[in-house]
């Protein structure tokens, strides 16, 4: 039997059918297959350990741009909050922005994960972060607005805090 271009293998099929035959017997029987076909498994792994390493490898690769792009979607989203809720227009021109942060004075690691974000964000053309005060600035080309949230959000806070819009 073919599914999806793989054959099914006798352990699924002994899996599926001891499994079936084992509900309506009491719990004990169907608990006892199940652990009997857990130990099975893993030693059928231990056997094939090298290709079944080189097959989840080559997967985990594959899907590591569908994790990626969800991290970043993910980091976007708390960024836009944390600016919606932690972050004072200090400075304001079209295409520079001097923000300030309590949750940036002396604080390295939020220094260092704010530099890691804005470094993945194109748009921005130059930033610069500054522990000792708590400020960033950011410099980005006006016409950028538009593609980015991040930078979205930071004209709408613009616009909420100094009465714009």
């Amino acid at each position: 039997m073919q599914i999806k271009n793989s054959t099914t293998s006798l352990g699924l099929a002994i899996s599926l059918v001891g499994t079936l035959l084992t509900i309506p017997l009491n719990k004990k029987y169907h608990a006892l297959f199940g652990i009997v076909l857990t130990v099975y498994s893993g030693i059928h792994s231990w056997q094939h350990r090298n290709s079944l390493k080189k097959h989840v490898y080559g997967e985990v690769n594959g899907v590591g741009g569908v994790f990626s792009s969800f991290s970043e979607f993910f980091n976007q989203k708390m960024a836009v909050s944390f600016l919606s809720k932690h972050v004072q227009v200090l400075h304001y021109v079209p295409g520079r922005v001097r923000l300030y942060s309590h949750q940036l004075l002396n604080n390295l690691e939020n220094v260092n994960q704010l530099k890691e974000y804005l470094n993945s964000i194109g748009e921005i053309n130059n930033f610069s972060i500054n522990p000792a005060t708590g400020s960033v600035l950011i410099q980005y080309s006006p016409a950028d607005v538009v593609s980015h949230p991040l930078l979205k959000e930071v004209e709408n806070l613009v616009a909420r805090q100094c009465g714009r819009k």
